[in-house]
């Protein structure tokens, strides 16, 4: 939630009409190493998804979608194409442009992940509710004890993601992951 807060007071200009500059200099500081990743190393040219540490419970939310919302913020704050374009490769890295292949919101794409762990779903008689995104890859796979879930390896970013309803460590639902990528799509929409 502090980024939330950070980002929602620097987007407010002061009295004078000004945007916090220290704050607007930390997040594109802080962007920068992704996005130089993102053309340097990445092989799918985001700026999420290139080190072990990007995989996490729910890190399609708190990592790629958030990593994206941020990039928007950045370029409404400098309207740098860098930002707005690595906006979009983190929503290409959600829909299907990622080690897995899989189009991580349900519902959508040519390979969506069609059994994730919720409950309404699960039981929906016509199948899958559309629009979830599921958590992602999480090598800690804190599920590989119960439930019958077994992951082919802990290698974070494509063997410790199962599109498979038990798996709630890597596709799991949740609303607050879904607001990043309502957020995520909702400002690439408003920049077209």
């Amino acid at each position: 939630m502090a980024e939330l807060a950070d980002i929602e007071w620097m987007m407010h200009p002061d009295e004078g009409g000004h945007f916090s500059i220290v704050r607007e200099a930390q997040l594109l500081a802080y962007l920068k190493k992704d996005l130089k990743d993102a053309e340097t190393i990445s092989v799918h040219r985001c700026p999420y998804g290139n080190c072990e540490n990007d995989f996490f419970w729910g890190c399609n939310s708190e990592g790629c979608c958030w990593r994206g919302v941020e990039c928007l913020y950045a370029y409404r704050l400098t309207r740098d194409e860098q930002y707005r374009i690595n906006a979009e490769r983190c929503l290409n890295y959600i829909l299907g442009q990622n080690a897995t292949g899989y189009c991580y919101v349900t519902g959508f794409g040519s390979r969506p992940t069609s059994h994730p762990h919720h409950r309404l779903s699960y039981t929906n008689p016509h199948g899958t509710i559309p629009g979830f995104l599921a958590g992602g890859p999480n090598p800690a796979q804190q599920d590989r004890i119960t439930d019958g879930v077994k992951y082919p390896k802990n290698v974070p970013a494509d063997e410790s993601y199962l599109d498979f309803q038990p798996s709630y460590a890597s596709n799991e639902v949740t609303i607050n992951w879904n607001v990043t990528l309502f957020a995520l799509t909702a400002g690439i929409d408003a920049l077209e």
